[in-house]
């Protein structure tokens, strides 16, 4: 049985400004051409870096898991959350047995459908942020959408087994969609550029959108479109902490990216991924991260009566 315990956080004086739009940044995106994917999955190599079979460590006791992030402030430890018809609360997960070691939960941050959570730098440098997706719309009728940020939980052993409640400042970022609406289960943030992209689900071909740094807090913004991708029903997105690699499944494949010299995010997405191994396939699989080695974690939701298991896939050393 969990007890929940109330704890007030003093990360210091932290104010997370709204930032004021760069000229250059904005005339860099608003002369943007998306990308057009066009290749088919004969096309893709399968890449040999990586443990062909999934490690299970554990049955974790979350039914719906829609994200994953590797903590930095917690190494060893694995953040996720559920999605909609669930409530703001935020696991930390052993990534070694798979066990849940506390539960997080941040007044003010609202659950409508959480899809996925990334971990990187933001607007102070130094400190590590957890961006939580406030993205899914399963009938795709929402007008907006928001992505939270915030500062990095720190674990303290008094936190284990319990439900603990964090009085700290959050960004909330509201967005829209130019066109339309959208279900989105992607989220990723580039480290080097701070930009935040979202992935489609439902589309004929899933579409790439970006929330360019410095996100406004003050006001609902826009996402602009980066591209169009040759697949679709996406579930999950990761970024590697340096951001030359990225991850993005659906249920049935594993994409993988690395980044050339030089190349920005869009140039990389626009190329031909590789494919990673995904064995087992998961039921319903919609969480994937990078670990701190380079090798990568998936999780799946409760589905055809199949209780989800935490699947590690090593980095092969060269």
């Amino acid at each position: 049985m969990w007890r929940t315990f109330k704890f007030t956080v003093n990360f210091g004086l932290v104010v997370f400004l709204g930032c004021t739009e760069k000229q250059g940044e904005i005339n860099i995106w608003a002369n943007h051409i998306p990308f057009e994917s066009n290749f088919s999955i004969s096309e893709m190599e399968s890449s040999t870096s990586f443990a062909q079979m999934g490690e299970s460590k554990g049955y974790p006791e979350v039914d719906q898991a829609s994200g994953l992030a590797y903590s930095r402030k917690n190494p060893g430890f694995l953040w996720t959350h559920q999605d909609k018809n669930f409530d703001n609360s935020l696991f930390l997960i052993n990534a070694s047995n798979g066990e849940i070691a506390a539960t997080y939960k941040i007044p003010g941050i609202e659950n409508r459908d959480w899809e996925d959570i990334e971990i990187a730098s933001g607007p102070i440098a130094g400190l590590d942020y957890l961006y939580l997706g406030d993205i899914g719309d399963n009938d795709q009728n929402y007008d907006s959408y928001v992505v939270y940020r915030f500062e990095e939980p720190k674990f303290e052993e008094n936190h284990q087994g319990k439900i603990i409640e964090l009085a700290m400042s959050f960004d909330k970022i509201n967005f829209r969609y130019p066109n339309k609406s959208y279900d989105v289960e992607v989220l990723m943030v580039d480290p080097m550029t701070k930009d935040i992209y979202l992935a489609t689900k439902r589309e004929l071909r899933s579409q790439l959108f970006v929330l360019p740094y410095p996100q406004n807090v003050e006001k609902e913004i826009t996402a602009i479109k980066a591209g169009t991708f040759s697949f679709r029903i996406v579930t999950a997105g990761a970024v590697s902490r340096e951001g030359d690699k990225v991850l993005i499944k659906n249920y049935d494949r594993i994409f993988y990216w690395e980044r050339k010299s030089g190349q920005t995010f869009v140039e990389m997405m626009s190329e031909i991924p590789s494919l990673l191994p995904y064995n087992p396939k998961e039921e319903q699989g919609e969480a994937i991260c990078f670990d701190q080695e380079g090798g990568y974690f998936t999780f799946s939701e409760l589905a055809n009566g199949v209780k989800p298991q935490l699947y590690h896939y090593t980095r092969l050393k060269n």
